[in-house]
């Protein structure tokens, strides 16, 4: 199939809709820069725009199995579809959500028209600085390209607010990796990069340093280095007709992005005053059967709230109250909207709002067991410390259960939600009656909730929603003491913190409230 007859097919079948986005790619091997024959386009979904897409893979002689894939996930859980051509070859890729966890599922099927024979590859998502296994994306490079891309993935915005691919082959096996750079950097910004030049012994005058990338990919297995640069922009205006105007336009708006993030987002990101924390990760580390038999095997770990202050909670009626924490947010989480959970923890608030609201959620936490834990249940996490991350994108709200008081620069993670997020809601523990300090194993920062008002106020945010939560929660002292009998003395200093300060919160209990808020705030 020519080039124009496969965009004029596009054309006739996206004409009018919205959401549409071109996409090419260049591919650097030695000797050699291949600009021509690589394109893609996407459509958002739709009811309307899957059976377009059918219709499109039928006229372009895919197999049955490629073309009954529009329309095999629920309209609710499909997000988007590319038609690609290159290397001879035709590509349909779909961009979807699993139904449990609301995970980003990418998967493509390749095949020649004419031939039967279908390749399928899966994408697999994962943010800086490396998977859930522990493999980071250098682990992943062939050896003659390490040099360059270790510089690459050095690159600051890179491991603050960006994820990599790991593509897998029919055999299951990694063939690719792809580094995403969602602002769209020109190449010969980007540190490493031009070495390559060098390295592939590349024609000096190609033209491809300048090209805005969306993402470079590394093939795994080729027997030469093979790298594309992918470059992607928003439809604007007519349709190209060829592959010239499509390229030009592509790079025309990609550079338009490139600058609105740059002027609209990456300038106003605050300058850090302090130093980050990391011994949190380590405090908050540990076996999670353990953990389970402390906080209960939906390892919420955060106080309940109870009608009656007076209860001595088992382990049921813990659960239960740990629970209503959660849904008492609800009316202030967004149905089916963006979720990032800062402090995500265990997992088992956000796996209550995945299931309850529909929200697609990506948490983060800088703990590796966490971390490990909560991918092991499929959903969407990332390891790091909120103060050295930037959100990856936009979310339409940013939740901080009980964690933001881990925080040692919280003014400046306040403005950088606001940069990135529509909405926060936090429960903040506060500490009225001492000046500031540090509690709980040295990993609490604290601070009066006079503080937190003027901070949230002075970072950009409008507070919407305020009230003191704490004594309705005061029976969690009871419950984490009741749960800590079972478990004898630990050489995890976590549990034993937890086990004194659980034990001093139960003798004090009235007066400790009186002086420490738990303060439930949401802010726009």
């Amino acid at each position: 199939m020519k080039s124009t007859d496969f965009l004029t097919a596009l054309s006739n079948a996206y004409a009018g809709r919205r959401g549409v986005r071109l996409e090419f790619s260049v591919r650097l091997t030695p000797g050699r820069v291949e600009k021509t024959g690589r394109y893609c386009v996407w459509v958002g979904h739709t009811p309307l725009a899957a059976f377009a897409v059918r219709k499109l893979l039928r006229d372009f002689g895919a197999p049955p199995e490629v073309i009954e894939q529009p329309l095999a996930v629920a309209d609710a859980l499909c997000l988007s579809h590319g038609i690609a051509m290159g290397r001879g070859e035709l590509r349909y890729y779909r961009h979807s959500r699993t139904p449990e966890t609301l995970a980003d599922d990418y998967r493509a099927w390749r095949w020649r028209p004419g031939h039967p024979a279908v390749d399928q590859r899966r994408y697999a998502v994962h943010y800086m600085p490396e998977t859930p296994e522990g493999l980071r994306p250098l682990d992943l490079v062939p050896d003659v390209l390490r040099p360059s891309f270790a510089m690459l993935l050095e690159e600051p915005r890179l491991n603050q607010a960006s994820a990599f691919w790991v593509r897998q082959g029919t055999d299951g096996q990694p063939d690719q990796l792809d580094v995403a750079f969602p602002w769209c950097p020109p190449v010969v910004d980007l540190p490493g990069m031009r070495d390559l030049e060098t390295v592939l012994t590349l024609p000096a005058r190609s033209g491809w340093k300048r090209l805005p990338v969306r993402h470079v990919a590394v093939s795994l297995t080729s027997k030469e280095p093979e790298i594309t640069l992918y470059a992607s922009a928003p439809l604007v205006g007519a349709w190209p007709t060829n592959q010239a105007q499509l390229r030009q336009m592509v790079k025309k708006h990609a550079r338009k992005a490139h600058l609105s993030y740059e002027t609209e987002v990456y300038s106003k990101v605050p300058p850090k005053r302090s130093k980050s924390d990391d011994m949190v990760g380590t405090f908050y580390n540990g076996d999670i059967s353990l953990w389970q038999r402390v906080l209960g095997q939906e390892l919420h770990y955060h106080a309940g709230v109870f009608d009656d202050q007076t209860v001595s909670p088992g382990p049921q009626e813990m659960e239960l109250a740990q629970r209503r924490a959660v849904t008492d947010l609800y009316p202030f989480l967004p149905k089916g909207k963006r979720i990032y959970d800062v402090g995500c923890g265990w997992g088992g608030p956000m796996s209550m709002w995945v299931r309850d609201l529909g929200s697609p959620t990506l948490g983060l936490t800088i703990s590796r067991d966490q971390f490990r834990h909560v991918a092991s249940l499929g959903l969407p996490v990332r390891l790091g410390n909120a103060e050295d991350t930037l959100p990856p994108g936009h979310f339409d709200c940013a939740v901080l259960l009980e964690s933001f008081c881990h925080m040692r620069d919280k003014d400046w993670l306040l403005r950088v939600l606001r940069l990135f997020c529509g909405r926060l809601v936090m429960r903040v523990n506060c500490q009225d009656a001492a000046p500031p300090g540090t509690v709980f194993g040295g990993t609490m920062h604290m601070i009066s909730s006079a503080d937190l008002r003027q901070m949230l106020e002075r970072s950009g945010w409008t507070i919407r929603h305020w009230l003191n939560r704490r004594h309705d929660t005061l029976p969690s002292f009871d419950g984490w003491v009741n749960a800590l009998r079972s478990v004898p003395p630990t050489d995890n200093p976590h549990i034993e913190v937890l086990r004194a300060w659980s034990a001093r919160g139960v003798a004090i209990k009235s007066a400790w409230a009186d002086n420490n808020p738990l303060i439930e705030v949401v802010a726009d």
